[in-house]
């Protein structure tokens, strides 16, 4: 499977089959092709069975995308055709962006073990498409990052924003350059951006000390954002969410008004007009202290029209975590403010008062056609790296092509690259952690199993009932016993969630003998070990299984 799922997609003749790919290539980007397959795993050698030639094009079918009516340095095609037993595959290109996305298309097929023959036209439909690691709690470690900066990368994201809350020279300690090692790593991370073509922001919150008005406080930011930008960084992010409302020093609140809204477009506008000075390149993206609402309240539409037109602003929507993103509310938003809105999307992260739930769902709720009226989608992250790859490598697949977006299908293919081996078996646990703030159902799978079976009791059908709880059991078992034994970092991840998991599948084996042979004793034990359940935490199932078993205790069932 092609993920994520391209724009349009003519076969001329069967898929070509093939066990062991071994690439060539011809022309100027031979040696970029070459080095791609190291670093992708993928054999190389001078003669293979798939050879690769580029095609530089600088048209307006490589450079244009009709449908949002932008320039875009994304766009590919690739024609692929079987000549003496081999796959010729070319691609045409007018930017490395999209020789890059076109060479991860041509390994997603390589490990597929079949190659389109035909054409495949590809281009993106939203301009922005990344993550942000914006969430409270432990910040990911730098191999944490590189691997999901290269996941996502193959998977055709082109932005990652660097602003973990408690990193705490990003947002404690803002004022503070960052110390040798630490920059080091950083480094790396941007160096990595660069060869995956990801546009890497550098996020910086000065808000909970800053003094507007003191010229020490301002030179302290232009000097961090400064280092940071030795290292390469052209794309930073000024973060003033989640502090406090008013003013609290007397100099900034006779220079402004009182109105910390005047305050951040003075430091909003001061700090853009110096970086471009600094240098031209330079791109800047502004959270502000009311960054969810209707979009045409006083604050964000007073900050909108002031700051500069080339400033992009971030928003979460209606809501701090929003269930829906919508045409509508993106329309009012530009209106007000003057300025299309760059989602700051809250999910799947799971901090504060979320955190008992682990969002291991998929995006859903955005219209598909949001492209056209936002300048993209950046998710918050979970502190759980692993498990975040799953619902973000949904969003991947909705940012780069919404209309032909499925939701359930795109899930699949995100646990199984995930998981990998067992992980038909890992969705009878995942199904059960699909509460968010997203209009989602939880536990659809369990729920439908209670339901099956609860219509075959009624119509007096008792077998068919007890083959249906059955089977659903046993694959409960199996998976059970993966997140008892399995030790990759994932489950590792999970252990909270998985804990109780496996409470609910002893409930439930001890429940179908209570079917069978039912004793009071057991009756007392399963009931115990309800109210265990009940009495943990951790947010899993929906209220199926809860009911359910109550109504076997109560006779009911």
């Amino acid at each position: 499977m092609i993920f994520p799922t391209p724009q349009k997609i003519t076969e001329t003749s069967a898929k070509f089959v093939l066990s062991d790919a071994i690439i060539s290539a011809d022309g100027e980007q031979a040696l970029f092709i070459k080095d791609w397959c190291i670093e992708s795993g993928i054999t190389y050698a001078e003669s293979g069975n798939v050879k690769i030639t580029t095609v530089f094009e600088d048209s307006r079918r490589l450079t244009f995308v009709e449908e949002s009516r932008q320039i875009t340095n994304e766009k590919y095609i690739i024609n692929s055709k079987v000549i003496d037993g081999n796959v010729e595959v070319e691609i045409t290109f007018a930017k490395n962006h999209g020789l890059w996305h076109a060479l991860n298309v041509v390994a997603h097929q390589i490990a597929d073990g079949e190659i389109i023959i035909g054409e495949i036209e590809d281009y993106p439909l939203f301009h922005r498409r990344g993550f942000i690691e914006g969430f409270y709690g432990k910040p990911w470690t730098p191999e944490e990052r590189t691997d999901m900066l290269r996941l996502m990368s193959t998977h055709r994201m082109n932005t990652y924003y660097y602003g973990p809350k408690d990193d705490p020279y990003h947002r404690e300690q803002w004022e503070e350059l960052y110390p040798e090692k630490e920059l080091s790593d950083l480094q790396a991370l941007i160096n990595l951006a660069k060869e995956c073509f990801v546009d890497f922001y550098f996020c910086i919150a000065p808000g909970l000390s800053m003094k507007y008005t003191s010229e020490d406080d301002y030179r302290a930011l232009v000097n961090k954002i400064k280092q940071i930008h030795s290292c390469g960084v052209k794309t930073f992010g000024l973060l003033l969410d989640d502090i406090p409302e008013k003013l609290h020093f007397d100099e900034d609140i006779a220079a402004f008004g009182g109105e910390t809204v005047n305050a951040h477009i003075y430091l909003a506008n001061k700090l853009y007009d110096d970086l471009k000075a600094l240098d031209g390149d330079i791109e800047l993206t502004l959270c502000p202290l009311q960054y969810n609402g209707k979009g045409n309240e006083y604050f964000i539409s007073k900050l909108g029209q002031g700051i500069e037109p080339g400033i992009d602003l971030f928003w979460t929507g209606r809501n701090i975590c929003s269930q829906e993103l919508t045409v509508p509310e993106a329309i009012l938003f530009s209106n007000s403010t003057n300025h299309k809105p760059l989602y700051w999307d809250n999910f799947p992260v799971n901090d504060a008062e979320m955190f008992n739930e682990m969002h291991l769902g998929y995006i859903a709720g955005r219209d598909n056609d949001l492209y056209r009226y936002s300048e993209g989608i950046i998710s918050n992250c979970m502190e759980f790296c692993e498990c975040t790859k799953i619902p973000l490598l949904t969003v991947a697949n909705y940012l780069w092509n919404p209309i032909k977006y499925n939701p359930l299908t795109s899930w699949d293919y995100a646990i199984k690259k995930v998981v990998g081996e067992g992980w038909q078996l890992f969705k009878y646990f995942a199904d059960n952690l699909l509460t968010s703030c997203l209009k989602v159902g939880n536990s659809p799978l369990l729920s439908e199993t209670f339901s099956n079976a609860e219509q075959k009791m009624r119509s007096g059908n008792m077998m068919g009932a007890f083959e249906v709880i059955n089977d659903y059991k046993m694959n409960l078992n199996a998976c059970c016993e993966m997140l008892r034994n399995d030790d990759r970092k994932i489950f590792a991840e999970l252990k909270r969630w998985s804990k109780k998991m496996i409470l609910c599948c002893d409930i439930l084996n001890i429940g179908i003998e209570y079917l069978t042979d039912p004793e009071e004793e057991t009756k007392t034990q399963i009931q115990k070990m309800l109210d265990d359940f009940i009495g943990m935490p951790e947010v899993l199932t929906d209220f199926s299984f809860k009911s359910a078993v109550e109504s076997l205790l109560s006779g009911e069932f």
